[in-house]
């Protein structure tokens, strides 16, 4: 169980090591905006802090068994890692609604959300919040789709 727990905790630094290559290809902001790079940047780097504190307790842990412990947490952790990287390529894509719509849903589904109510509202209320903090308050420029485009398809 100490070598899975400590390979788990390998693969994640790799998955943080890539998420930081990815958040540092985002593009610099304009003058007086915000960098459109620092919230993936900054969850980057706390997979990172996740997986060095996982890292050091299973190197603590190499001597004392527990069987029968199901590590769920790294499963998932990867789970939302893919989910995260196909969301981010399919901006450049489909813009930012679109996928937003369509990943809020299954993001709170891994995170336990079942009720189907709240998952359907999701759908509408993930992106606009998302597009009042990021876009409004803290004046990122939206992405818009190469393939696709809901936002310019809604704004006519």
């Amino acid at each position: 169980m100490a070598i899975r727990n400590i390979c788990e905790a390998l693969v994640l630094a790799l998955l943080s090591a890539v998420a930081v290559w990815g958040a540092l290809r985002v593009p610099d902001a304009s003058p007086g905006e915000t960098w459109a790079g620092i919230v993936p940047f900054g969850a980057a780097v706390a997979l990172g802090i996740i997986a060095a504190i996982s890292l050091l307790d299973a190197l603590r842990n190499t001597h004392t068994e527990t069987t029968g412990q199901s590590n769920q947490g790294a499963r998932d952790v990867i789970i939302l890692f893919i989910i995260a990287v196909l969301y981010q390529q399919s901006f450049s894509w489909f813009g930012y609604l679109l996928p937003t719509a369509i990943v809020a849903p299954l993001a709170l589904y891994l995170f336990g959300v079942r009720s189907p109510a709240g998952l359907a509202l999701s759908v509408v209320l993930c992106p606009l919040a998302f597009h009042v903090i990021f876009f409004m308050l803290l004046g990122v420029y939206p992405p818009y789709g190469e393939v696709f485009d809901l936002n310019e398809f809604i704004q006519g």
